[in-house]
């Protein structure tokens, strides 16, 4: 949530705390009050959660035990073991309501998330996915046409990946995955974009890198060269590579197309030369 709805739903709730504290200092109607007590109850349970279900409930329950008291003392209120059952049963059932609508909105709040996770990431590697990179790229390109600024492309793909699998199992062939794209996130920028091209695929966005984008890509060659994966009881430990191919815009390309193109090229070069090196 943006600062600016932040302040407008505490205005929100604020004004409407105010304006029916008022209310029934001024009237004395408890009647119509619960009808507007609904107003900062909904907005809280709804922006905050439980938390502010509470809070608010709290707050407007101190309100009216000072009212109902303030008013026995001053003799404005005579029929107060009447009124106080009411002030205490309407508290507690709006209060009581609240929380639970805070509660069923916390939790859609965490199932929209984890949807919302869930449409960009890819579930195996926790990476961003195709989609979203695709979005990304678009992005990234018009970012760079505006600015002038050079954006870096490196299309990641494992050697022999389908060797591994056949001899490991597909279960080691996904640790395997896992491991490799958190090796990649160590190796470059949080700014860069990191996604899961599909398969043994890996693809990275560098925004204003130009052909220093070769260098990221050669610590990823050489972290994933040194690093030891899981294998099986006869061979534990398992040693293997990848090729990387960079292309950069605007420099190969002249469009998003292009460089994905470009890259891919390069990649391909990187295979037909021998593998486990990097090409632009």
């Amino acid at each position: 949530m943006r600062p600016g709805q932040h302040l407008a739903s505490v205005l929100l709730i604020v004004v409407s705390l105010a304006f029916v504290s008022i209310f029934i200092g001024s009237t004395g109607q408890l009647s119509l009050y619960w009808y507007l007590y609904i107003i900062p109850i909904f907005v809280a349970a709804v922006t905050y959660d439980l938390i502010g279900s509470l809070v608010v409930g709290i707050v407007s329950a101190g309100a009216l035990a000072w009212w109902f008291y303030s008013g026995v003392e001053a003799g404005l209120i005579t029929n107060s073991d009447v009124l106080g059952h009411e002030v205490v049963l309407g508290t507690a059932i709006f209060i009581g309501a609240g929380l639970v609508l805070g509660f069923i909105s916390g939790k859609q709040k965490k199932q929209q998330a984890q949807l919302e996770r869930l449409s960009v990431h890819d579930r195996l590697t926790g990476l961003y996915n195709y989609s979203y990179f695709v979005d990304r790229l678009d992005e990234e390109i018009k970012r760079s046409k505006r600015y002038e600024t050079p954006l870096a492309l490196i299309m990641i793909d494992i050697d022999h990946f389908k060797e591994f699998n056949d001899e490991f199992g597909h279960e080691k062939g996904n640790r395997f995955l896992k491991d490799l794209a958190g090796i990649i996130k160590k190796k470059v920028r949080d700014i860069d974009i990191v996604a899961r091209y599909g398969g043994e695929e890996f693809a990275v966005l560098l925004p204003n890198i130009n052909k220093e984008a070769k260098e990221a890509a050669e610590r990823i060659r050489k972290a994933v060269e040194a690093a030891e994966f899981e294998g099986d009881i006869e061979q534990p430990v398992v040693k293997k590579t990848i090729s990387a191919g960079i292309a950069v815009y605007p420099i190969d390309a002249g469009n998003d197309t292009e460089l994905v193109v470009k890259a891919d090229d390069a990649l391909y070069k990187a295979k037909e030369s021998g593998r486990n090196m990097v090409c632009d």
